[in-house]
Order: C-alpha cells, then structure tokens, then sequence
C-alpha cells in the first residue's frame, strides 16, 4: 500500500507515521510543511492522510480527492454533507456512502471523539436528551508551537504567550479557538461549537450539547467531565455492563471502577481507549462519569488508521 502523510512533522502527522511504522508495511511519501507539493505523487497514492490546518486542506484536497482516498484531520470538510465525518468502531457504514468524485473522509475533532465513543452504547440503550461537558485540554491539543512555548515557560520562567492567548505554565483559561460573538447571552468559542455540531453528525442524532472547554497546563492526553440526561430511565448495574461489552466489542472504550487507581493524563497517554471512570448515577435519567483520552492518538491519528485500515480492507482487497 502507498500512503502519503501530509504534515509529518507535526504532532499527529509524527504520530500517524509510527502507528504504521509499527504496525504496517506500507510504503510511506512524507511531506513536510515547507515542502513542495507535487500533486501528480498524491494522486497515484491509495490514501493521502492530510495532517495540516483548515487552509491547506482546502488547498490540497480537491485537487486529488477523485483520484485517491483522503482522511482530512483538518475541520475543513467536517460539516460538509456530501463528507462523512467518522468515528469507525461506531460505524462503517460510511464505506457504503463515499463518493467516488469526492473520496474524502473527515477526522472529527479530539474531544467530539473522546465524547461521543462513550455516548453511543448510552444513546442506543436509553436515548439522551441534553449533554453537558466540561473539557480540560492538554496543550499538545493547539500543535507543535504551543507545546514547545509551554516547556519554555516552565523551563525558563519567563510567561510570554506568543502562540496561545494567555500563558499556559501554571495556569489555565477557558477559551479554545476564538469566540463566536453572533450571541452574547450564551456566547461560545470555536471548539466548543465543533462539539456541538460534530457530536450529532457523528451519532445521527439531535440531542441538545452544551460545553464549556478550557485549555490546561497538561502535556498530552484531554479530560472531561460529563453529564448525560437520558430519555429513559436506567438501572446502574445494567449500564454498567453495557458499557463494558461496548468496551469489550469495539476495543474504544475501557471502564475503570476502582476508585483508587482512576485514569488520568499521565497513565492514559499513549493509549488508543476513552478511559471513563467515576461513573455516577446522579438521579433519574441523569448519569455522570470522568472520561481521558490520548488526543493525539485516539483523537487524531490512531482513529485515521483505523479508517485507512477499513477503506483498504473494503476497497483494495486484491492489494493487501
């Protein structure tokens, strides 16, 4: 197989390169982002993996995507109908609606992805009526210039914040991206309306979202808190169960119910699950839990594996 990833050198194009190198042997055609591209090159590859921001993958993409197969981690194509935004162990029936002038498939953002794997067992068994969820994102989660200005603020003391809006050593702040001002009474910023609308077209559904995301001292690995309410009423025990054999079938979701060793971003870094833990039946209808996961890898690269590993497994058959 030939696969090219466009922006190796970032944090999740790094990553994505030793998921396959590790696991595969497909031939890899880096390219860095001060690179020539060479457009003739992508559209012989069999996935081109586009590991870069909202305006390259504008640029780059539709001028391959009849040619070859692109998985965009990009939020460029994410709420375009004609692209199906996928989270692959909640469903590959996207395979079945890719179109073949337009062969892309969109990454969703990491915390839609650390959401919504938790939600589906609990939307299939009891439906859900609201969503409430607090995020605490690592640093690694805004790119390669704002982890290294957080390791020199904490190396150097010196707290000027050039790529992110406030200095990030010690300290946190309740914005990601830039605020929507087109309704000051319940204002949002960029990050927080990606989960909106990205959790319901994942999940075909229509269920209220309402969350709240700061951006925390930590290295890798997101954490949130949530709280789901629920259509129908549910018994803890069974939930629980059920949580645990979507965990056991998809290989998505591990559950932790020792309250003494509880998943948190040290341990959960460099894992491929949502870890959810502190899971709490609050009243009727109504749960809570503590959820971490692995930005980089379940929220980005190991989640555009897994979706190249299923188009190559449905569409180049006689290749592998």
């Amino acid at each position: 197989m030939r696969v090219s990833i466009v922006g190796i050198n970032g944090l999740v194009g790094s990553e994505l390169a030793k998921l396959i190198q590790n696991n595969e042997d497909w031939e890899i055609y880096p390219i860095g982002s001060n690179d020539n591209i060479d457009f003739d090159k992508l559209r012989s590859q069999d996935i081109v993996f586009l590991c870069v921001d909202n305006e390259v993958s504008a640029y780059i993409a539709p001028k391959i995507y009849a040619d070859t197969f692109v998985i965009d981690n990009s939020s460029f194509f994410r709420l375009d109908p004609d692209v199906n935004l996928v989270v692959p162990e909640l469903d590959n029936q996207y395979l079945n609606k890719i179109k073949p002038d337009k062969k892309v498939i969109a990454n969703p953002n990491c915390s839609t992805i650390q959401l919504v794997i938790p939600l589906k067992p609990i939307l299939d068994n009891y439906g859900i009526e609201e969503v409430y969820v607090a995020t605490y994102q690592s640093v690694s989660g805004a790119g390669k210039k704002a982890l290294e200005e957080f390791k020199y603020q904490i190396k150097n003391n010196d707290f000027t914040a050039k790529n992110l809006p406030y200095p990030i050593a010690y300290n946190l702040f309740p914005v990601i991206g830039s605020f929507d001002d087109s309704n000051l009474e319940n204002i949002i910023c960029t990050e927080e309306k990606k989960i909106i609308l990205e959790s319901n077209k994942i999940l075909n559904s229509n269920f209220k979202v309402f969350p709240f995301t700061v951006r925390v001292p930590v290295i890798r690995a997101h954490s949130q808190v949530v709280y789901v309410k629920t259509k129908r009423d549910f018994n803890y025990n069974k939930l629980i169960d059920e949580l645990i054999e979507f965990g056991d079938i998809t290989k998505a979701l591990k559950i932790w119910l020792n309250n003494s060793n509880l998943p948190v971003p040290y341990n959960v870094s460099n894992t491929n699950e949502v870890h959810i833990a502190r899971i709490r039946k609050l009243e009727s209808n109504l749960l809570g839990f503590w959820s971490v996961s692995d930005n980089l890898l379940r929220g980005a690269a190991y989640n555009a594996y897994i979706i190249a590993k299923q188009i190559i497994a449905n569409f180049y058959k006689n290749k592998v």
